[in-house]
């Protein structure tokens, strides 16, 4: 069963295109990075897979079920919101920012969308959010507050919040751009350990290094066009594409 598929994704902002035909497959448990230059679109197309960006044109299928398929911009899917809304909540995500609520505590940011979302019992809530900020490395930080923590710690937060709504499928969005280097380090080994555990993974990523190491396969994107696909070890030692050549020259 594929986990995430979209056919002939399009997508413009007034005369931009920013997406172009794009279409890929993520298989469960499988780790997929997108690389690619400013501008490519790369974001654009996470952000569509969720409902943040409403795509003119194309198919996506979340766990092969057909959730959008659009024509200028209108979805001809007929089925009840509740349904749709379901799929979509498998389907967790890490931004560039963190967006942590900075009047709550690590704790309760972890707990909040379970219990308000999901119906959880705070009890059981307050449980499964300590196992997994203990999972990525803060149980000392229950307590704390946002402004407390540091970039890669806030980060760690996210992840372990979003993981709290138990999602089959995880989109990181460019998740260490935000943080100073010297904090990108604890980020990546939680999401190394969650590509270990099984975790279907699709990460717009900037560290080449991330994705040589934990991808089973790196998507290049350009101008909101996918133009390689290919292993990690084919994509950065023998790039096919003249233009994924040029931009691991510049970047490596």
């Amino acid at each position: 069963m594929s986990m995430v598929k979209t056919v002939g994704i399009n997508k413009s902002f007034g005369q931009l295109k920013v997406l172009k035909d794009v279409s890929l497959t993520v298989e469960q448990k499988e780790v997929v990075c997108i690389i690619g230059p400013s501008g490519a679109g790369k974001s654009t197309y996470l952000r569509s897979l969720n409902k943040l960006e409403q795509i003119d044109d194309g198919q996506i299928y979340i766990e092969d079920k057909l959730l959008f398929d659009c024509k200028d911009g209108v979805n001809h899917v007929k089925m009840p919101a509740a349904e749709r809304n379901k799929s979509l909540l498998e389907v967790g995500m890490v931004f560039q920012r963190f967006n942590l609520f900075p009047h709550k505590t690590v704790l309760e940011n972890v707990m909040l969308a379970p219990v308000h979302v999901r119906k959880y019992p705070d009890g059981e809530a307050k449980q499964k959010a300590k196992t997994l900020i203990h999972r990525v490395g803060l149980a000392d930080k229950l307590d704390s507050y946002p402004s407390q923590l540091s970039g890669g710690q806030q980060q760690r937060v996210a992840i372990a919040r979003a993981l709290a709504m138990e999602p089959r499928i995880m989109l990181f969005d460019e998740p260490t751009s935000a943080l100073d280097p010297e904090l990108v380090g604890e980020v990546l080994t939680v999401m190394k350990g969650l590509a270990n555990d099984g975790m279907t993974m699709l990460v717009v990523t900037h560290e080449m290094g991330f994705a040589r190491e934990a991808a089973d396969r790196v998507v290049f994107m350009c101008d909101g066009s996918i133009l390689e696909i290919a292993s990690p070890s084919e994509i950065f030692s023998n790039p096919r594409n003249d233009r994924t050549r040029q931009f691991l020259q510049s970047v490596l």
